[in-house]
């Protein structure tokens, strides 16, 4: 990531924003590498687990709850968004979302953002519904399941997961349901170009040799185009 944004001249000790910050991971690994990060979320609970994590090491990161389609003008010479937007599932939302990421950006400034790619991945879970992953942790082994079910008239995919644990006291099990829309290629480019992006480049994985069509991921980096005088 860091690499792309020099290659389009954003460099260390510019202000760059993380929308959908999650745990932080991301935000904190750019801010050590120089650049000023700002991280947003929803959720309290994530945003109160990323400040933990950077601790006091940096003094180049924040993070404060916030809206990815309510942001400042003109402030942030890059912007990152990871594993967010399959969440958006309504037009006029995800329009609002590219038109925040303009809005937000300076001229020339750079957009990071990865997808679920609709093709590759009704591919994969026709073939694959069922994940399961087990892992041991201190308190026992945890199981991961996740069944997927297609809706292919709307592009998402219906998740049902179940966590379960088992430890030494009672075993405990937690389930979940939620709507991911995936993305083709043809929507990104119209709301890129709608709201004044350029220079755009897809890629297969955060991996400049990761071709698309080789995941079942877009991940697209754009420059916001200054105007014309």
């Amino acid at each position: 990531m860091a690499a792309w944004l020099i290659d389009r001249g954003v460099r260390p000790g510019a202000d760059v924003l993380d929308a959908g910050c999650g745990t932080g991971r991301y935000a904190i690994e750019l801010a050590r590498r120089g650049y000023v990060l700002e991280g947003i979320d929803l959720s309290p609970e994530l945003i109160e687990v990323a400040t933990r994590a950077a601790g006091d090491s940096t003094g180049r990161v924040s993070f404060a709850v916030g809206n990815i389609t309510d942001l400042p003008t003109s402030r942030y010479a890059g912007i990152l968004c990871r594993g967010v937007l399959n969440d958006i599932t309504g037009d006029g939302d995800r329009d609002a979302v590219f038109a925040a990421f303009s809005g937000a950006l300076q001229s020339n400034g750079v957009l990071m953002l990865d997808v679920r790619d609709w093709g590759a991945s009704l591919e994969r879970k026709t073939r694959e519904p069922l994940f399961r992953k087990r892992v041991s942790t201190d308190r026992g082994e945890l199981t991961f399941t996740s069944i997927t079910t297609l809706d292919p008239a709307r592009h998402q995919l219906l998740i049902c997961e179940r966590h379960e644990l088992v430890g030494k006291g009672p075993a405990q099990a937690r389930d979940y349901s939620f709507v991911m829309r995936c993305w083709e290629r043809a929507e990104l480019d119209a709301l890129l170009t709608r709201h004044g992006f350029g220079k755009v480049s897809y890629f297969g994985a955060y991996d400049p040799g990761i071709a698309v069509g080789m995941t079942d991921r877009l991940v697209v980096v754009a420059e916001r185009v200054a105007p014309a005088a």
